[in-house]
C-alpha cells in the first residue's frame, strides 16, 4: 500500500508541473466562466425546448456539473494517456518491473494519479462556479448541496472513467499513439451524439437524470410540448427563449446506482489491462529479412586502403533548404500507420463529392485532425530521439531545419485540401481559398510553437482535438480555418495570429540554441 501511494503521489506531481496542465487549467477557468451565459451574452448552454432556466443555485451546480463532465471527458484524455509511457521513457518502468507490486496495482495506481489530476481541475472549477452564482444569482438563495451533489454524481465518476479509459488505452495501443488518438476522437463524437438518446443507466456524462428532471419541470408548469434537450455552446439571439425555475433533481437509488456502475466499470477496466499489460518488457522486433540484406551488404565493402581518394566523386556542399523539405516532407509521409493514408485518401475524395459546406466545416477539420501525430511533434523529434546536439549545432539550424519542417507540415496540410481548394477555385471563392490557406499554416506554426514552448507534443494534442470538436460543433470562436468566417477583420485577425506563432517559434527555438 505504501508503494502503491508513492506511484500516486509521484504521478500526481509530475502531471500537475507540465505546461499541458497549466494549459488545460487555463482553458478550464475560462470555460468554466462560460458554462453560464452572461444575460447579455448570444448564446446558451443548455435549453429545454424554447426555455432556459433562471440562474439559481440548481440551475448553475447542474449545469456546471453536466458541462464540466462533457468538457474534461473531451481533453481529459489527452492530459493523462501518458502516464505509462513516462515511465517507460524515463527507465522508471525497468525499476517497477523488478519489484512486488502487482500489474492489477500499478495500473490502479496510474488511474488514480490521472484521476486526482482530473478532479484537482474539476475542484476548481467547482469553486469557480460558487463564485458564478454570487455575481449573477440575481437574489435567489444560495444552496450548497445543489452544487455539491450534481458535481460528486455527474463529474466524478465520469473523469474516473476517463482516467481508467487512458490507461486502458496505453495498455493495448502503446505503440500506436496516432489510433489511440484517433479512435478516442471518434468514440467521443459517437457518445456525444447518441447522448439525448441514452438510457438513464447508459450516459457516461451523467445527463440523462437532469435533462429529465428539466422536461417534467417545463411540461408540469408551462405545458410546453416541445422537450427537445440541446446542450453545447449554441450561438444565436438570445432575447426569443424563455425562462423557467429549475428547482433541482431528486435522485433516486437507480440514478446512484447508475453514477457508481460508471467507477465500477473503470475498476473492470483496469482489471482486464492487468491481464494484457506487458510490464515494460518491450522488445524491439527486426525483421528476418532485414538481417539478412544486412550481412549481405557486409562482405562488398571496399577494405581501407584499397579506396582511392581521386577516384571519388568530388564533394559538393549543399547549404540550400531544399534537401531539408524533401526529408522532412518524407519523414511526415511515412510517419504512422501505412492504412492511415487510404483513410487520408477516402477523406480527400469526399472533399470533393460531398456538399461544399459540408466538406469545409466537418470534412476537412476531421482530415486535418488525422495528421495529429504527424504535426505535434514536427519541431520536437529531435529531442525525443536526443539528436538535438547534432541538429543544433549544424549549419544554421534557424534558417534551415526550422523553416523546412514548418514548410513540410505545411506542404502537407495544402495537399489533403487540394481538393477543396479546387473546387473553390472553380467557384471563384477566393475568400474561402485563402481561408484554407491561412488555416493550414495557423495549424502547423501553432503545432511548432506549443511543441518548442512545452517540449512535447501532448499540449498541441489537447488544443488541436479542442479546436477539431468546437469547429464540428460550429463554434465560431475556434474558427481558424474560415470554415464560419470569411470577413476583413477575421483575416486580419489570423494573419497576426500566424506573425506570432512565427515569430515565436524562432525566437524560442534561438534560445534553445543559444542554451545547448
Amino acid at each position: 500500500m505504501k508503494a502503491l501511494h508513492k506511484i500516486i503521489i509521484s504521478d500526481y506531481k509530475q502531471r500537475t508541473r507540465s505546461y499541458a496542465f497549466l494549459v488545460t487549467l487555463a482553458i478550464s477557468l475560462y470555460a468554466a466562466y462560460s458554462f453560464v451565459p452572461a444575460p447579455g451574452a448570444q448564446y446558451t448552454t443548455a435549453r429545454i425546448g424554447s426555455y432556459v432556466g433562471v440562474q439559481n443555485s440548481a440551475w448553475i451546480g447542474y449545469i456546471t456539473a453536466m458541462m464540466t463532465s462533457v468538457f474534461l471527458s473531451m481533453i481529459g484524455f489527452y492530459l493523462v494517456n501518458s502516464s505509462i509511457k513516462k515511465d517507460v521513457d524515463t527507465g522508471v518502468g525497468m525499476i517497477v518491473a523488478t519489484t512486488a507490486i502487482s500489474n492489477f496495482n500499478y495500473l490502479l495506481a496510474k488511474a488514480w494519479g490521472s484521476f486526482l489530476v482530473l478532479l484537482s481541475i474539476t475542484g476548481i472549477v467547482f469553486l469557480i462556479s460558487i463564485g458564478i452564482f454570487f455575481i449573477r444569482s440575481n437574489g435567489y438563495p444560495f444552496e450548497i448541496s445543489q452544487f455539491i451533489l450534481p458535481y460528486l454524481l455527474i463529474t466524478v465518476p465520469t473523469i474516473f472513467f476517463i482516467a481508467a479509459l487512458a490507461v486502458m488505452a496505453e495498455v493495448f495501443l502503446h505503440r500506436y499513439t496516432i489510433v489511440m488518438n484517433i479512435t478516442f476522437f471518434v468514440f467521443f463524437c459517437f457518445v456525444s451524439s447518441i447522448q439525448a438518446n441514452t438510457q438513464p443507466g447508459l450516459d457516461p456524462f451523467g445527463f440523462k437524470p437532469v435533462t429529465t428532471a428539466m422536461q417534467e419541470t417545463v411540461l408540469h408548469r408551462y405545458h410546453d410540448t416541445n422537450q427537445a434537450v440541446s446542450m453545447g455552446f449554441i450561438f444565436g439571439h438570445k432575447k426569443t427563449f424563455k425562462s423557467f425555475q429549475f428547482e433541482g433533481i431528486h435522485w433516486t437509488l437507480f440514478n446512484i446506482l447508475s453514477r457508481t456502475s460508471l467507477i465500477c466499470l473503470g475498476l473492470l477496466l483496469i482489471f482486464i489491462s492487468s491481464r494484457f499489460f506487458h510490464r515494460f518488457d518491450i522488445k524491439q522486433t527486426f525483421k528476418t529479412k532485414k538481417k539478412t540484406k544486412f550481412s549481405e551488404i557486409i562482405p562488398q565493402i571496399k577494405p581501407i586502403h584499397d579506396i582511392r581518394l581521386s577516384e571519388l566523386p568530388p564533394v559538393k556542399p549543399a547549404y540550400g533548404i531544399i534537401p531539408f523539405i524533401k526529408t522532412e516532407v518524407l519523414m511526415l509521409v511515412r510517419k504512422g500507420p501505412r492504412w492511415l493514408w487510404p483513410i487520408n485518401l477516402g477523406g480527400m475524395i469526399a472533399l470533393v463529392f460531398v456538399p461544399i459546406t459540408i466538406a469545409h466545416q466537418i470534412v476537412l477539420p476531421i482530415l486535418w485532425f488525422l495528421q495529429v501525430g504527424r504535426w505535434s511533434d514536427l519541431a520536437t523529434k529531435e529531442k525525443t530521439n536526443r539528436i538535438h546536439y547534432f541538429t543544433y549545432a549544424s549549419y544554421k539550424p534557424l534558417t534551415r531545419l526550422l523553416p523546412a519542417q514548418i514548410i513540410s507540415g505545411i506542404i502537407l496540410s495544402l495537399f489533403l485540401a487540394f481538393p477543396l481548394i479546387v473546387r473553390y477555385l472553380i467557384g471563384m471563392q477566393f475568400s474561402s481559398i485563402l481561408g484554407i490557406l491561412m488555416g493550414g499554416v495557423f495549424i502547423v506554426l501553432f503545432a511548432v510553437a506549443l511543441g518548442i514552448l512545452s517540449g512535447g507534443k501532448k499540449l498541441f494534442e489537447i488544443l488541436f482535438f479542442l479546436f477539431t470538436y468546437t469547429n464540428i460543433e460550429k463554434v465560431p470562436f475556434t474558427d481558424y480555418f474560415g470554415g464560419l468566417n470569411n470577413g476583413t477583420n477575421y483575416f486580419v485577425l489570423i494573419a497576426a495570429l500566424i506573425a506570432f506563432l512565427a515569430f515565436m517559434s524562432f525566437q524560442l527555438r534561438r534560445f534553445e540554441i543559444r542554451r545547448l
